[in-house]
């Protein structure tokens, strides 16, 4: 785990989260019990918390609040009384939705968590990750949960308490309307008070971006959800409230070396807004693990975190997977970064770009597994953007791989240069980027990659052919729409030539997957039967095969180099 240079290494393993008690100590507790430190985390006083284990099992997802009367609130999930639908079935009617049970409860303590009364259940349906919970300036308590709702997918409720926890009423239910499996719909949610007397949720789902709901009545009612534009992985944000009256967001946005990645969580990253949440400020990453030699789950690297300002000035940042502990003054997160890790970028268009409505694993996930098998610590970036000619490549070359600082570039682009876009009014007479400008955009790339001691291979498009997709916009002249072939032979194979002479006179490696299609037995087969143009799960395997031991053997080469 890398930490920012600003930052610091807690003196403890508790994940958090923490409240201080008081007396000015710091509390937190888990399934084990409570703990108590009055020397900033060095050594933990152990206090019970559940008096009937039996019963009671607290989930390591948990929420903590001591409100200014001085009750300490602690929210968990019941591990003990969880119960699933055989077999994790997901979806049925209600005799198999009356199966998911996973209850939340809250334990209170008045006295900073020496004792506590018998917990308190909320909610019975499987409610999943709880992690915020705050008190309004009403003195109103505001726990964030979800549940199953019968569309099968999680939905967000608030639970709402106005007597310091000993009763709960129940806010409306916020359902996104996306998606029906085990951690679709809006979840895992975060909220702030504002000084306007309104209160502002952020939310987990799966857009690629955070949601966003309002309540004015003090979390009875929630309106305007809708997405933001704070990018995300499918992980769960968390806010807080700083002295100052600034507000902190920690979250898990895409790494900075694939910003359409829609699940690493390689990089926790911090943001502060000045304005309670309206808009944000550059974020930095605090915590980041890019080890892929030990081929740890996404899910596990940096993530559900938690944010404790311990004193003005002083964040502690933790989180229940990765282990991160640390403490930074959030007014020097701008001093330093933790640099991006050893990279292998996929220069490309749609297809290198994921497409996870039909395929499972482009080439760059199965690269990056044979990477790891290798024993090689890089980290596959895929920037492979629909539609992209060599023209559109090289507007985005210096962002998208040069100022990755890469050890090696693949580059594959043809399809879109060669094509000739004869549904445009009027028809297009040639192709979009001419084959003359084609080999001096690539040579270009090549050229300015070697000269900063980067390794490049070029890979060759892989064959198109006609499907009922591609027919509705090209069975116009010059193509010809009984040939089967004509897509490849009208242009494409003049380009796929002209970079094979490419990398002969550039002395580079040369992937041929063009080559690979023709000598299949069945080349229609690698590609997908609704659009033949882009690689099928099969297709891409085929590319991962070839390019692999090509991206091994430099990077093997380079890393037995002396400096």
């Amino acid at each position: 785990m890398q930490i920012h240079p600003a930052a610091q290494r807690l003196p403890f393993d508790r994940q958090g989260p923490f409240v201080t008690t008081g007396d000015g100590g710091v509390l937190c507790f888990d399934a084990q019990g409570a703990y108590v430190s009055q020397d900033e985390g060095i050594t933990w006083e152990t206090r019970p918390l559940i008096v009937d284990p039996t019963h009671y099992q607290p989930s390591t997802e948990t929420a903590l609040l001591r409100t200014r009367q001085g009750t300490v609130i602690a929210a968990w999930i019941n591990l003990a009384e969880k119960q699933y639908a055989p077999g994790w079935q997901w979806g049925g009617g209600t005799e198999v939705y009356a199966q998911w049970i996973l209850p939340l409860y809250v334990s209170r303590s008045h006295d900073d968590g020496r004792t506590w009364d018998e917990p308190i259940l909320l909610n019975r349906p499987w409610c999943g990750c709880v992690h915020s919970i705050i008190q309004t300036p009403t003195g109103r308590i505001v726990l964030v949960g979800q549940e199953i709702i019968p569309a099968w997918r999680h939905a967000t409720v608030m639970f709402l308490s106005d007597d310091e926890g000993a009763t709960w009423q129940r806010s409306n239910v916020l359902d996104v309307g996306q998606g029906a499996h085990d951690h679709a719909g809006t979840c895992e949610g975060t909220v702030i008070a504002r000084r306007d007397g309104s209160l502002y949720l952020l939310l987990r789902n799966e857009t690629g971006f955070l949601y966003e709901a309002t309540s004015r009545d003090y979390g009875l009612t929630w309106i305007d959800l809708q997405p933001t534009k704070i990018p995300t992985v499918t992980c769960c944000p968390q806010m807080l409230t700083l002295a100052d009256g600034t507000v902190a967001l920690l979250w898990n946005a895409p790494p900075r070396y694939d910003p359409a990645e829609p699940v690493a969580r390689d990089e926790l990253s911090l943001t502060i807004s000045t304005d309670e949440g309206t808009t944000w400020g550059t974020p930095v990453v605090v915590a980041a693990d890019y080890d892929r030699v030990r081929d740890l789950p996404d899910y596990i690297r940096a993530s559900y975190p938690y944010l404790y300002e311990r004193h003005p000035g002083e964040l502690w940042i933790t989180t229940m997977y990765g282990d991160v502990r640390i403490k930074i003054d959030p007014a020097r997160r701008y001093h330093g970064t933790i640099p991006l890790p050893p990279l292998v970028v996929l220069f490309g268009d749609s297809t290198t770009a994921r497409r996870p409505a039909e395929v499972k694993s482009v080439y760059a996930q199965h690269l990056q597994k044979q990477l790891v098998s290798a024993g090689l610590n890089h980290v596959v970036a895929n920037r492979g953007v629909p539609a992209d000619n060599t023209d559109h490549a090289m507007g985005r070359f210096a962002d998208d791989v040069l100022a990755l600082h890469p050890g090696l570039v693949v580059i594959q682009f043809g399809l879109n240069d060669a094509a000739v876009d004869v549904w445009q009014n009027p028809p297009a007479t040639g192709p979009r980027v001419s084959r003359e400008r084609y080999v001096a955009n690539l040579r270009s790339m090549v050229q300015t990659l070697r000269e900063r001691n980067v390794a490049v291979v070029l890979m060759t498009p892989n064959r198109m052919y006609w499907s009922p997709a591609l027919l509705e916009r090209y069975s116009k002249p010059p193509y010809d729409p009984a040939n089967p072939e004509s897509f490849n032979q009208l242009h494409l194979d003049a380009y796929v030539a002209a970079m094979r002479q490419l990398a002969l006179e550039e002395n580079v490696p040369l992937v041929d997957i063009n080559q690979a299609y023709l000598e299949s037995e069945n080349p229609r087969g690698l590609l997908l039967a609704r659009c033949l143009q882009h690689p099928s799960d099969a297709g891409h395997r085929l590319v991962a095969d070839l390019l692999s031991p090509v991206v091994i053997k430099l990077l093997l080469e380079r890393e037995a180099k002396p400096e």
